[in-house]
C-alpha cells in the first residue's frame, strides 16, 4: 500500500513576510518623525531670527528716539517757549512717493517774542550745540527758515513767522479774502512767533 507522504509547509518565506509587513510602518514613521523635526527646527530657527530681527530694529528705533530726544534738549529752551505740539519718532519714515526723502520729527512752539528776535536766539542755541548753519532757502518769505548740519549727519529745519500774521493769513483764506494786500501790509515780525523746529537723522530733503 503506498504511503503518501504529508508535504510540511516551510515557515521561511512566510515569517520574512511577517518581517518585512512588520518593519515597513516602524520605516514609515521613522521617516514622519524626522520630518517632523526638520520642520520644527526650521520653524524655531525662522521665528528666531524674526523675533531677533524685531528685536534688533526696535533697538535701534529707540536709539534714534533717544538721540533725537537729546538734540532737542539740547538747545535747553526754558518756558517761555511754549509747547503746541509734539510729533518726535524713532523710526526712519520713508516718504512713499519718493524714496530719497524721510520725514522729520518735530516740536511746533509759541515764543512771547518778534521774529527776529527769537530766530537770533533760537540761532545761537542751535550753533552751541554743534550744527553749522547751511542756508536760507526761503528768504523774503512770510516766514524765516534756517537749515543746519552736524558733523554726524544731523540736519535742523527751525521755521520762525509771526503769530497775528499767520492768524490774519489763516483767516483771510477761511473768509476767501483777498491775501496779496495782507501780504504787503501786515507786520511779519510781530510778536509772539510760531515756531517749528524739525530734526532729521537721515536726510535735509523734507
Amino acid at each position: 500500500m503506498a504511503t503518501t507522504k504529508k508535504k510540511t509547509t516551510s515557515k521561511k518565506s512566510s515569517n520574512s513576510k511577517n518581517a518585512n509587513n512588520s518593519a515597513r510602518p516602524w520605516s514609515w514613521r521613522f521617516s514622519f518623525l524626522t520630518i517632523g523635526i526638520h520642520t520644527i527646527t526650521v520653524m524655531t530657527l525662522v521665528v528666531g531670527a524674526l523675533f531677533a530681527s524685531s528685536t534688533f530694529i526696535a533697538q535701534h528705533n529707540q536709539t534714534r528716539l533717544a538721540k533725537i530726544n537729546s538734540i532737542y534738549s539740547s538747545f535747553k529752551l526754558d518756558d517761555s517757549y511754549q509747547v503746541k505740539d509734539v510729533n518726535v519718532f524713532g523710526d526712519k519714515r520713508i516718504y512713499s512717493y519718493d524714496k530719497g526723502r524721510t520725514f522729520s520729527s518735530k516740536i511746533d512752539y509759541i515764543h512771547g517774542d518778534t521774529v527776529s528776535n527769537t530766530v537770533a536766539k533760537l540761532d545761537e542755541k542751535i550753533k552751541a550745540v554743534g550744527f553749522t548753519f547751511v542756508g536760507e532757502p526761503y528768504p523774503g518769505t512770510g516766514s524765516t527758515q534756517y537749515h543746519y548740519k552736524s558733523s554726524n549727519g544731523e540736519y535742523i529745519r527751525l521755521t520762525v513767522s509771526s503769530k497775528p500774521y499767520d492768524d490774519a493769513l489763516t483767516n483771510a483764506y477761511v473768509l476767501e479774502k483777498d491775501t496779496s494786500s495782507l501780504f504787503a501790509s501786515s507786520d511779519k515780525n510781530a510778536a509772539p512767533s510760531n515756531i517749528v523746529i524739525k530734526v532729521n537723522l537721515d536726510d535735509n530733503n523734507e
